[in-house]
């Protein structure tokens, strides 16, 4: 007499056990493929850009500080601030990494040479309290303007 329950019916097949688990694996490798990103670190980036000490630096010739900055180029900070004890009608003062500028030109230039460098180097806007917000536009466009693509303002 045969018997009700057989060996065969027990027994599950490798590939139906498989198959759910090989689903659930390419789902997550889609989400993580969709989910990353591939640029670079920022922490990997290089983070100073000088010229040997026996090599001229190369450009117009006008101001070799302009021409090859050597800021360190891990973030580049510039400072608006009021000159001591003077109201807000009194011009601001620029100061790009503690190295204070002589005048917006000055700033501007600056800029543009850290700018020829590497486009991707952060720069941050520091307006003092009293500045007028329309200052710090005022650079923040410029440095757009000339092609950086990460610039921060500083809010407090």
């Amino acid at each position: 007499m045969k018997s009700i329950y057989s060996n065969r019916s027990s027994r599950t097949s490798v590939d139906s056990v498989m198959t759910p688990m090989i689903d659930v694996v390419f789902l997550l490798l889609i989400f993580f493929l969709a989910t990353s990103s591939f640029q670079k670190l920022e922490k990997m980036l290089p983070s100073a850009v000088a010229a040997a000490p026996d090599q001229k630096p190369q450009g117009s010739g006008s101001d070799p500080q302009l021409d090859s900055p050597t800021t360190d180029l891990s973030d580049v900070v510039v400072e608006i601030q009021l000159p001591l004890g003077q109201g807000m009608s009194q011009t601001v003062r620029y100061v790009v990494n503690s190295e204070p500028m002589d005048s917006y030109q000055t700033l501007e230039a600056r800029l543009k040479a850290i700018l020829k460098v590497r486009l991707d180097v952060p720069i941050v806007i520091d307006p003092a309290d009293r500045i007028p917000s329309g200052e710090a536009i005022r650079i923040y466009d410029m440095v757009r303007l000339n092609g950086a693509t990460a610039v921060f303002l500083v809010a407090r």
